[in-house]
């Protein structure tokens, strides 16, 4: 769905950001020691949650960089007793908007992951599946570039400003949402090794193709 987050208001002409909230997982609302005795009827080891993050503390967020990788420090140590989940990652893509000038916004887009809602099994913790999650991210990253890419693209008005972020923002998430399914799909959630290596050097490879949209913030021109 689109929340409106804000307003700000610079020559005349209102700007909302927008958070568009795309929830996969329930178990986001639902606290580790009431997690159904069902889920252990799941083939998946690890569980992925992904959200554009909104209502979070600044503290609780690790943003992607390519020099800090995930740790297990970075989820909530648990242990599951009736599910065979190994670990799930909270990620996702905030992107908010702010107007530079009477011709000129600066948009910020980045990935995150929220530590406090990102939790690992710790009977079931390795090397292996802490590079799944880290991939995870990656793709989340991916595609907060592409957003960035997409919207550098595109001609703006102050009339079509609000409906085109939207779309673009709706079309990339409805994406990044179909790419994690396959990855955890093809990879049988890390189970099957060489297409995990396979889907490694996708990811990799798609990151360098947008290279130059890693930093955070993108300035587009309004007419």
């Amino acid at each position: 769905m689109v929340k409106s987050i804000g307003t700000d208001e610079a020559d005349g002409i209102q700007i909302r950001p927008f958070l568009f909230i795309f929830i996969i997982n329930s178990l986001f609302h639902m606290p580790l020691s009431k997690i159904p005795k069902a889920l252990a009827l799941h083939s998946a080891i690890i569980g992925f949650l992904f959200i554009l993050l909104s209502n979070t503390k600044g503290d609780n967020l690790k943003l992607w960089d390519p020099n800090n990788k995930l740790t297990w420090k970075d989820f909530v140590d648990t242990t599951l007793t009736h599910s065979d989940r190994a670990a799930l990652t909270n990620s996702g893509i905030r992107l908010d908007f702010n107007q530079t000038s009477q011709h000129s916004i600066t948009i910020n887009v980045f990935s995150a992951m929220d530590r406090d809602k990102s939790w690992v099994d710790r009977n079931k913790k390795s090397d292996y599946i802490l590079s799944h999650e880290q991939y995870h991210f990656n793709i989340t990253e991916y595609w907060a570039r592409k957003l960035k890419k997409d919207l550098s693209a595109e001609h703006f008005t102050t009339k079509n400003l609000k409906e085109k972020v939207s779309s673009i923002s709706k079309d990339n998430i409805a994406q990044l949402h179909d790419m994690q399914d396959e990855y955890d799909h093809d990879t049988k959630h890390s189970e099957i090794e060489p297409e995990q290596k396979r889907w490694e050097k996708k990811v990799d490879d798609l990151l360098k193709s947008v290279e130059q949209y890693a930093p955070t913030s993108i300035t587009v021109q309004i007419k």
